[in-house]
């Protein structure tokens, strides 16, 4: 049986939203961000790490006492400086036996099951794979406030989470960026440095990530 682990970053503080409260942390309908973004995963983890800021370990621990979350592991652990660090500290956590890692941002609380499945079938074919959404508008290179050209959008792609890989892929990865004293913007573009093929499945217009307010 193939073990699989959700990694939730929920660790920013968010500095762009403007609020004296993390993003991830603030209410929808009664429930917090992380929560409704942690819930879809459910049913296809055997456990999970959820990240967040030194002053929330308590909170949070308190809202995720055992068996909140049925049968499933699940530990709650400070993040790391950066993403990348929390990400890292995140999959320490793991159990060894986990094969299969998804990285989800606790910042896209729309996710749902159809987008998490294709993800872990593309990792269970052995890739490392990306919910990748097209482009619908023309995209412009743009330096100093000056449009150097027009890109060709059939080639690019607006990358989304859970991103997933095989356990020891993101872990050589991760080893190689700390070596290398490099921070991706996701944990993809570590994945890309080592040379490991990622698959781009299809990723969904409504799994937006809240970065500002009115994304809400």
């Amino acid at each position: 049986m193939t073990l699989t682990g959700l990694i939730l970053a929920a660790a920013g503080r968010g500095s762009r939203f403007g609020s004296q409260i993390p993003k991830q942390f603030l209410r929808m309908g009664g429930e917090r961000l992380y929560r409704l973004a942690l819930d879809p995963f459910l049913p296809f983890l055997d456990e999970a790490v959820i990240l967040v800021p030194d002053d929330w370990i308590e909170t949070i621990r308190q809202e995720l006492p055992a068996g909140a979350c049925g049968d499933k592991s699940l530990r709650v652990a400070p993040g790391g400086r950066q993403r990348q660090d929390t990400v890292s500290r995140g999959l320490q956590l793991l159990s060894p036996g986990v094969e299969i890692v998804l990285v989800h941002d606790a910042a896209r609380p729309f996710v749902d099951a159809p987008l998490i499945a294709r993800v872990i079938r593309a990792v269970r074919r052995g890739n490392a794979a990306v919910p990748i959404l097209k482009i619908r508008d023309t995209v412009k290179e743009v330096v100093s406030g000056r449009v150097e050209r027009t890109l060709e959008r059939e080639r690019l792609g607006l990358a989304q989470t859970p991103q997933g890989f095989p356990a020891e892929v993101l872990r050589e990865a991760l080893r190689q960026a700390g070596q290398d004293h490099f921070y991706g913007t996701d944990e993809a573009s570590l994945v890309e440095r080592i040379g490991v093929e990622i698959q781009a499945v299809e990723g969904d217009p409504r799994n937006l990530k809240v970065t500002f307010e009115g994304d809400l």
